[in-house]
């Protein structure tokens, strides 16, 4: 079913918030932007990369929701730093 809801996320501008009041915006920045959603059993939350969906996942609360985005968010920026780095050298 998640699937389903996927097909036209990644085509959507970060303006997906104001589509969707149902969602929480957990992470905003110039480049990634993060929603969660409560779907009474879980929340699910989504990450975009400029306007693309880069990764999804549940959580069983909101603050464990921003807790597995910060966690990713700072894999990606840590990736991001060490890519830069390589390309310097």
């Amino acid at each position: 079913m998640l699937e389903a809801l996927n097909v036209a996320l990644p085509a959507q501008n970060h303006d997906i918030q104001n589509e969707n009041s149902q969602l929480t915006k957990l992470y905003d920045s110039e480049t990634y932007t993060a929603y969660t959603e409560d779907l009474e059993f879980m929340w699910r939350w989504t990450i975009y990369r400029d306007n693309k969906l880069v990764q999804e996942g549940c959580s069983l609360t909101l603050e464990a929701s921003r807790r597995a985005v910060n966690h990713v968010m700072a894999f990606f920026n840590m990736s991001s730093k060490n890519n830069t780095v390589a390309q310097e050298l």
